[in-house]
């Protein structure tokens, strides 16, 4: 008997444990709305976009992804109701609801198109601080996306790819783990602009005044939705972008984007940005980062990015001092272009948001802004090169006329010339 009751002994205690490490999502106070049991159990068993991955620390009693994903969802839901002033949220009648919002939005921007497409340009540009003479960017409203030549596939593509060895076929599966979390840091960065419109409240309200609430109900709304419907249609989208990066012959990345509406354009034209900041993260050989994209890039994996992404977006900018948070961009340049290895322990500690990760900012930050500084007065001096100088003297050569020889038709310096 006592073996018995042994094993029925370590049976209960299995399952004790089991129940002690996944307890499921945590959600926000007062916050009764759930996201679909579906999404959940694929939470628990880690069955999204990014797997297990090096870079996702560890967690205690529920995994890291769990308790993310819960206070974002929190967030989203306030969002909505606030966006709707409503307590609760039904889910059936936004499901309606959904696309006639679109359609009476895109009807109210119908006569502001063009305005609406250089506004998003202007947004943009000003953000990155992103000259024309770098990127071009173009920008365009349109009621019919279609993914056609970005170059997505439904799923990972097979690939013909030929290793050299075992150890640069694991090495390259490292590199598509590292573009995969990349990926949902692309998505998480553009979410977090989705609402980036309120900038530019006044110049909305010129245009139509139900601009805005149109904006907050929409952009609200299909936030939610993705935590609420597990399987997403890939098939169609409400914006696309395709980047095309310089070259010998073109000098200038090209940022093409299309949406339905403005704020999908902004989401769509900061995708756009952040793909142009990540390809600093794929391996410098053309083919291996090819083959990267091929196996990271897939359409499936966008849904679980959209949802996860902000979550790690905000751990990320988390770690930044708000004196800093305006080199956040140069920041994730950096960590993208660290070996795989590397990127995975700064990006953990940084997840984690351990005093280590906020040192590992910090000494990243402080280089960058040293090599701004440098990039400044190179450029001063730069400027300064170019003068001539039998058209320029020096202070004390000015002030107490040394050695200086004037023609007949030169100005002679009066003092108050100087002041």
């Amino acid at each position: 008997m006592s073996n018995y009751r042994k094993i029925a002994e370590k049976a209960l205690l299995k399952s004790l444990n089991k129940t002690k490490l996944n307890e499921g999502v945590v959600y926000g106070e007062n916050i009764s709305e759930r996201m679909h049991p579906q999404l959940e159990k694929e939470l628990a068993e880690r069955k999204h976009s990014l797997g297990i991955h090096p870079a996702i620390p560890e967690g205690d009693e529920n995994n890291f992804e769990q308790k993310i994903m819960g206070k974002r969802f929190s967030e989203v839901v306030n969002r909505y109701k606030r966006a709707f002033d409503v307590d609760e949220i039904d889910t059936s009648t936004l499901m309606m609801e959904m696309m006639p919002m679109v359609h009476e939005t895109m009807a109210l921007e119908s006569k502001h198109k063009k305005s609406l497409e250089e506004l998003a340009e202007k947004m943009i540009r000003e953000e990155y601080d992103m000259p024309e003479d770098v990127v071009e960017i173009k920008a365009s409203l349109s009621p019919n996306i279609v993914l056609e030549g970005t170059k997505k596939n439904p799923t990972p593509k097979s690939s013909d790819y030929q290793f050299e060895n075992h150890d640069d076929m694991v090495n390259a599966k490292e590199e598509v783990y590292k573009r995969r979390f990349l990926n949902a840091m692309i998505q998480g960065a553009a979410k977090k602009t989705n609402h980036m419109f309120h900038m530019v409240d006044d110049e909305l309200t010129d245009m139509d005044p139900r601009l805005l609430n149109r904006y907050s109900k929409v952009m609200s709304a299909a936030d939610y939705m993705y935590y609420v419907i597990p399987k997403m249609d890939n098939g169609t989208s409400g914006g696309v972008v395709k980047v095309t990066f310089p070259t010998a012959e073109n000098p200038k990345a090209v940022i093409e984007a299309e949406a339905m509406i403005f704020p999908v354009l902004i989401h769509e034209l900061v995708k756009g940005v952040m793909e142009l900041l990540s390809a600093h993260g794929l391996p410098k050989d053309k083919k291996l980062g090819d083959y990267v994209i091929d196996k990271a890039d897939f359409l499936a994996a966008e849904p679980w990015d959209m949802r996860m992404g902000p979550a790690l977006w905000d751990r990320f900018t988390d770690c930044i001092d708000a004196d800093d948070f305006h080199l956040k961009h140069q920041l994730y340049m950096e960590l993208a272009s660290k070996p795989v290895n590397e990127f995975n322990g700064c990006m953990r500690e940084i997840m984690a948001g351990t005093n280590k990760g906020k040192k590992i900012v910090k000494e990243i930050m402080g280089t960058i802004k040293r090599e701004l500084q440098e990039e400044e007065f190179n450029n001063a001096m730069n400027e300064l090169n170019t003068y001539e100088e039998k058209e320029y003297y020096t202070l004390d050569e000015i002030m107490f006329g040394n050695d200086i020889e004037l023609d007949e038709d030169d100005d002679v310096f009066e003092s108050d010339d100087l002041f």
